[in-house]
């Protein structure tokens, strides 16, 4: 970030205290966005980017820092976005949780297909456009993602038949193997995709279709919870459904809301937006009753299905808007000890209300995008909570995005 006469003006892959020429591509009333050209003065700071993709595809910003600062920059971003909390009271800010891994740690990734010459294949959009960057293999993905992304190259670039706009991978180390859910345009019959499926190694199942989704086998895959309690939970999540990224900061991730929790065995617990049960479950081992709500009505399915699997009997899951889910859990109880949230990035500003209607001693909010995190907690501040800490936790190294956890409490404890 740089000023030009008093306007700021963001300029991508430049580092701190580097001189630059940069050129203006986008000029809004109070910023603007400047495309790097030439660096005059190199930052002390400044690493040789790993990936030989790097500035052309849009996937990565950060691999010109080594993983040390990209954490301290994480950390500052996230710190100076939520310090306009501090007006309502002091919270405490934690140190960012590093990832087990700073690359090959993801294990879903989202794919644009594209055409050159003739021949197509499979990529990320190019910084900012709508290009295709073909990638043969990106240095973030987990190996056995690497190598399905391989697979479905190779059956592209030789002339496979299949009217591709895109393709969703996961993977499950713990399974060993992943599926793929492509978007077609117009028909694909189900034995190109059994051609395709069987000369692709690790790869389990196949959906697609734009309405109504075609199967090529199983597209569900299983996953372990981190250890709580002794115990290793056993889910199965949907290749279609959330699944977090970076499976191994995931496990620090359901830790640290567990720990953060508290529970004794006598808590009524919420959990919104819950998925297939990533925090449902581990909270359930120490909850006396758990409801989970989402909106994905496979996902809670699959989630019903985690909690018979692992003879869970104090769990109720909720298809549905979180609002809606909300109201039908009032009609059992009229309070609740905790509720936890995970919303998607654009926050959950819509439900703090009826969140609030249940009075919880405490509200654990999962986000990926603190902007939306600020907005949310302010609001919660004006509804009777306070933000106690903040958990930054980095989800998805070499890239600026980050998770964050905050611990809000009712003020003075009072039940309405």
């Amino acid at each position: 970030m740089g000023r030009v006469e008093g306007k700021v003006v963001f300029v991508p892959f430049a580092a701190p205290g580097e001189r630059v020429q940069a050129e203006v591509v986008n000029e809004k009333r109070d910023y603007a966005e400047a495309a790097l050209k030439k660096i005059e003065m190199k930052s002390p700071r400044r690493v040789e980017p790993f990936c030989p993709l790097y500035g052309e595809c849009g996937g990565c910003q950060y691999q010109h820092f080594a993983y040390e600062d990209q954490l301290r920059l994480k950390e500052e971003a996230a710190r100076e976005t939520l310090s306009r909390l501090t007006r309502r009271g002091k919270f405490e800010f934690l140190p960012i949780i590093p990832s087990p891994q700073d690359r090959g740690y993801r294990i879903r990734a989202q794919f644009k297909a594209g055409e050159k010459g003739g021949r197509r294949f499979l990529g990320f959009h190019a910084w900012r456009t709508h290009r295709v960057v073909e990638v043969a293999h990106c240095p973030l993905l987990h190996p056995l993602a690497n190598r399905i992304l391989a697979g479905l190259n190779n059956y592209l670039g030789g002339g496979g038949d299949i009217p591709l706009k895109g393709a969703d991978l996961q993977v499950s180390p713990e399974e060993g193997r992943g599926v793929v859910i492509l978007q077609t345009e117009g028909s694909w019959d189900s034995a190109k995709a059994e051609k395709m499926g069987r000369g692709i190694e690790g790869l389990k199942g196949i959906a697609w279709g734009e309405k109504k989704k075609i199967f090529w086998r199983d597209i569900s895959l299983f996953y372990e919870s981190p250890e709580i309690g002794g115990r290793r939970l056993r889910l199965r999540i949907s290749g279609d459904s959330f699944v977090q990224v970076n499976s191994g900061q995931n496990e620090n991730l359901v830790r640290k809301v567990v720990d953060w929790a508290g529970l004794t065995g006598n808590e009524k617990v919420l959990d919104l937006f819950c998925g297939s049960g990533n925090l449902t479950l581990p909270l359930a081992l120490a909850a006396k009753r758990i409801w989970g709500v989402d909106y994905d009505r496979q996902a809670i399915d699959l989630a019903r299905e985690n909690a018979r699997g692992n003879e869970f009997l104090n769990c109720t899951f909720l298809a549905g808007p979180a609002e809606e889910g909300i109201k039908r859990v009032k009609e059992e109880t009229l309070t609740m000890d905790l509720v936890v949230l995970d919303p998607p990035r654009v926050g959950a500003h819509g439900v703090l209300e009826s969140l609030a209607s249940l009075r919880p001693r405490k509200i654990l909010y999962v986000s990926c995008e603190p902007p939306t995190l600020a907005r949310d907690l302010a609001r919660l501040g004006s509804l009777g909570y306070n933000v106690e800490r903040i958990q930054p936790l980095d989800m998805f190294p070499q890239t600026y995005h980050i998770e964050v956890i905050a611990e809000c409490g009712l003020r003075n404890d009072k039940r309405i």
